[in-house]
């Protein structure tokens, strides 16, 4: 919840507190009123002790019988309720060390507002690149821009990659969190990411969390075994495939490597892209074609949040772009694109004639791409879902709190059915102050006047030092007060 909700929650908590702690105090106190008849009808009792048994309902006159009464039966009593009032109370206070209101770490509330998102409209590539030139020419732009796309590749990988489960978007408002991984790939063509959203730079706080929009890439493959020339050492390799027998390389890197293949003019498409791939070997060399597609923005409601045109150029070719990063000189006319990659790495890897493991590796580097230029590029504002201080609510076992309202109200009721039990025992009388006086009436006759002003040890001593008192049953099954001198 939001953080200026805080006030208001423990203002909540407090409130429910305060009143099942005065449920529970009145419960109590209802509990040793009723009795404090069946009590007074055990046995016969002083005076000073029929006095405090009979404001028992004041916990402070309970405890006074403690140290005026000399019978342990009546101390045991008294000791226990008092127990119960304390083991009530410290439950309760027990219930605020079960949860802990922090801020919140992981996911935070968000409001309509001016967010921080990437600059989407191309690669921006003065990350890689020097800034010495100011005007560089339309080919060496094109050029920047494929050197760019191609390293963006590799650092996706470290953001993180879950394979092989449904893509389960996080929810908006999840912060961004570094160790959870960045990118998905449901099968062996599909890869997912999700973008993120962040306040901008005159917020007196910062945030970046999930937003409720992600992008794809896919890749469709095909393989062909390669015939003649697979170990990497020959210009040209013969293929099994009838449309097109014979491949020429762009370069001669030997086995145990697979070298990605483009033609920027014929392949790479606004949005999707064929790429070729070698994969060189001395013992089982395979070709392949992928048709790799990056798809649209899920849930894109501004221009700003779409993909711009250079990246939907770029991305789904980029495995195989080259730039002015790894030219050889048997490349400086030739238009033709390529990239190497050793067997040992994840680009690199053999597929041996999978096209499943080539399209999960293509749409891998195409969505990688797309991911490091989210977190690479420039910010600017637009209209979105603001991320806001959040807290939340943390128990960290629910059990204690089951444990503890489970006996609070549980040694509740087995309270109350005893009182009730025992309290059948005896007439329990109401707390009528004309009742209790009419009861009490018999016990004065013998008391003279100074009674009226005596306070209460002063007329406890006004009885005789012989006189007890005990409620008892009549004939009639009404119940009085007997003084026995």
């Amino acid at each position: 919840m939001p953080a200026h909700k805080k006030k208001e929650f423990n203002t909540l908590i407090v409130g429910l507190t305060i009143l099942l702690s005065l449920n529970l105090a009145s419960s109590l106190k209802h509990m040793v009123a009723t009795l404090r008849w069946w009590v007074l009808s055990l046995k016969e009792w002083r005076p000073r002790e029929v006095d405090l048994i009979l404001q028992s309902e004041n916990i402070s006159r309970m405890i006074r019988l403690l140290y005026v009464s000399k019978r342990y039966s009546l101390r045991f009593y008294v000791i226990v309720w008092v127990l119960i009032n304390v083991a009530a109370q410290i439950g309760l206070a027990c219930i605020g060390l079960t949860y802990n209101v922090n801020g919140a770490d992981k996911i935070v509330p968000t409001v309509n507002g001016i967010v921080s998102i990437p600059d989407l409209t191309s690669i921006q590539t003065n990350r890689l690149l020097g800034q010495h030139q100011q005007t560089p020419s339309r080919l060496q732009a094109l050029n920047a821009l494929r050197f760019t796309a191609n390293n963006y590749g590799t650092p996706g990988l470290a953001s993180g990659l879950t394979y092989g489960v449904p893509f389960k978007p996080p929810t908006p408002g999840t912060l961004y969190n570094p160790d959870t991984s960045a990118l998905t790939c449901i099968n062996a063509s599909a890869c997912y990411m999700t973008f993120y959203e962040s306040t901008p730079e005159n917020l007196s706080y910062y945030a970046i969390a999930a937003s409720n929009r992600s992008a794809s890439t896919a890749s469709k493959c095909q393989a062909f075994k390669v015939t003649q020339g697979g170990n990497g050492d020959f210009d040209n390799i013969t293929v099994a495939d009838a449309s097109l027998p014979s491949f020429r390389l762009p370069i001669k890197n030997g086995p145990d490597q697979t070298t990605f293949i483009v033609d920027p003019e014929k392949d790479q498409h606004v949005g999707w892209s064929v790429v070729s791939a070698f994969e060189a070997s001395n013992t089982n060399p395979w070709f392949y074609r992928c048709n790799v597609s990056v798809g649209p923005v899920v849930n894109a409601v501004i221009p700003a949040h779409e993909l711009g045109n250079d990246i939907k150029l770029m991305a789904p070719a980029a495995i195989a772009l080259q730039g002015y990063g790894a030219s050889t000189l048997t490349n400086v006319t030739n238009r033709i694109q390529f990239q190497s990659y050793p067997a040992e790495s994840v680009y690199g890897s053999p597929a041996s004639g999978d096209t499943a493991t080539m399209g999960f590796i293509t749409s891998l580097f195409a969505i990688s791409v797309i991911w490091t230029t989210s977190q690479a590029n420039t910010n600017i504002n637009a209209t979105g879902r603001l991320p806001v201080p959040g807290i939340t609510l943390d128990i960290n076992k629910w059990e204690y709190v089951h444990l503890i309202l489970g006996l609070i109200m549980g040694l509740q009721l087995l309270f109350a059915l005893i009182s009730i039990n025992l309290s059948n025992l005896v007439m329990v009388r109401d707390h009528s102050h004309f009742g209790e006086a009419a009861l009490l009436r018999s016990t004065m006759y013998d008391l003279s006047y100074r009674a009226v002003m005596a306070n209460e040890k002063e007329l406890a001593s006004l009885f005789p030092k012989t006189a007890t008192i005990r409620y008892i049953r009549e004939e009639n099954d009404t119940y009085y007060l007997r003084v026995t001198t």
